[in-house]
């Protein structure tokens, strides 16, 4: 489409409105003090259509003319650019032998905002994973002196980019080892970008990963992994009172498979995952607390996660008959997958505390109630017919 110039703005024409769902479209302020806003959408040709620009309004009281405009257009919009991201968190080897690379693994990226304001959705992060794989690694970025090793194994699990990678050169691996290396970065090329509260990349590629100093998302880590084997695959919890700030209904998620995640160490987010009936593969967020003594309210709970959306993507409801009640689902069935004790020590696993229980609102209080009155009957359930048998 052409350019057009109306008596207020100018108008690129990148892209026709009716290639976008016309219920998505609106218009954003992308910077209030030089005049520039853009309409934004959903594309009609994507399934899970992520929102994109169809064209940028720039106001001609601030000074702008066509050429002016073409030439921020060409700059901000066509360019592919570099982009860094940061891991922090201390790492653990998984494997060092004599004469063999160092192997190490961790988390590269996760969904959500980062804190140089770039958006990563997991749409796009997901399809990214295998541009990762056989990556370089080096140390404090691109340089062919610096580069140390390479990606061996890049996968998508609903909410974290996870990396496995070889470090061939040994004075590096000798100081990840003794902890003097602590914190990754992974690079990439975009082709296009949108603008919103930050900056959504797509069509992520050309990706580096490197040791560096300067830490930028602190869900990220990395993990030495031989000693993965001599640790619990969950870290215990820190222990205080959270305040609950998201959550799924429990009966859409596989009892036996529930976990716990740290979101956001450092600021105290922490989450429960668990794996969808509908679709056992798929993990998702059953459940978000932030932990009181890092200060949270429900004013920044609100705002953290607005800029996470991606941590809230929905279960699909259970499809379970109609009039059934959801404490049912913990009653042992005629022929049992697990035993009931085990059921019940899953239960009581995402369980709070007595006393952090009273902290909460009323709603999460009743969910706890009720998650109580499911142990019990468990329980009992069981006893009555051990019982019986006899």
């Amino acid at each position: 489409m052409p350019w057009e110039e109306t008596k207020q703005f100018i108008r690129s024409g990148h892209r026709s409105p009716e290639e976008f769902h016309p219920d998505t479209l609106k218009t954003i302020t992308l910077n209030e003090e030089e005049g520039i806003q853009a309409v934004v959408g959903k594309p009609k040709a994507e399934a899970e259509a992520t929102t994109e620009v169809q064209s940028y309004l720039f106001d001609k009281a601030k000074g702008w003319t066509v050429e002016k405009a073409k030439a921020w257009f060409s700059q901000h919009h066509q360019n592919n650019v570099s982009e860094k991201v940061w891991a922090v968190l201390p790492f653990e080897i998984k494997e060092k032998i004599a004469e063999k690379p160092l192997r190490i693994q961790g988390v590269a990226l996760t969904a959500g905002i980062s804190r140089n304001l770039n958006i990563y959705t997991a749409t796009e992060l997901e399809r990214f994973a295998g541009k990762l794989v056989n990556a370089p690694m080096y140390i404090e970025h691109v340089a062919v002196p610096n580069a140390v090793g390479k990606v061996t194994k890049a996968t998508w699990d609903g909410q974290r980019l996870l990396y496995e990678a070889e470090v061939f050169d040994e004075e590096t691996a000798d100081k990840i080892i003794k902890g003097l290396i602590k914190h990754v970065s992974v690079g990439a090329d975009y082709e296009t970008v949108d603008f919103l509260s930050g900056k959504v990349p797509h069509g992520l590629h050309n990706a580096e990963v490197s040791l560096v100093a300067v830490p930028g998302i602190p869900e990220a880590n990395i993990q030495i992994m031989e000693k993965l084997h001599l640790k619990n695959a969950l870290e215990p919890l820190i222990a205080g009172e959270y305040i609950l700030g998201f959550q799924q209904d429990f009966s859409a998620f596989l009892p036996e498979h529930f976990c716990t995640v740290w979101l956001d160490r450092e600021n105290g987010v922490l989450a429960i995952m668990g794996k969808l009936r509908s679709k056992p593969e798929t993990q998702r967020t059953v459940a978000i607390f932030f932990a009181k003594d890092k200060m949270w309210d429900q004013l920044r709970i609100a705002d953290w996660l607005k800029l996470h959306p991606d941590y809230m993507m929905p279960a699909p409801a259970n499809q379970t008959p109609t009039g059934i009640n959801v404490e049912e689902l913990f009653k042992q069935p005629t022929e049992p997958t697990i035993p009931v004790n085990e059921a019940v020590a899953l239960i009581k696993q995402v369980l709070p505390s007595p006393l952090v229980q009273r902290s909460w609102s009323l709603g999460p209080q009743r969910m706890c109630q009720e998650l109580r009155r499911a142990v019990w009957k468990l329980q009992n359930g069981n006893s009555k017919s051990q019982s019986d048998r006899e």
